[in-house]
């Protein structure tokens, strides 16, 4: 089944959005020096990334 143009729109603002966590994730965790820390910026990273995938299937 064909994806709408709203659907795929919506698809696409949810994508930009996690890319944009993992991102900035990924850049507080090389800016902290607290490993405890950094290691939670890293998993949120990696959450961020998971959602993103998921939502690429969607696409394929």
């Amino acid at each position: 089944m064909a994806l709408t143009e709203k659907e795929l729109s919506a698809l696409d603002d949810l994508m930009s959005g996690e890319k944009l966590l993992v991102t900035k994730c990924r850049a507080y965790a090389q800016m902290c020096e607290d490993q405890e820390l950094k290691q939670k910026c890293e998993a949120i990273a990696n959450k961020h990334q998971t959602h993103y995938d998921k939502l690429l299937t969607f696409l394929n």
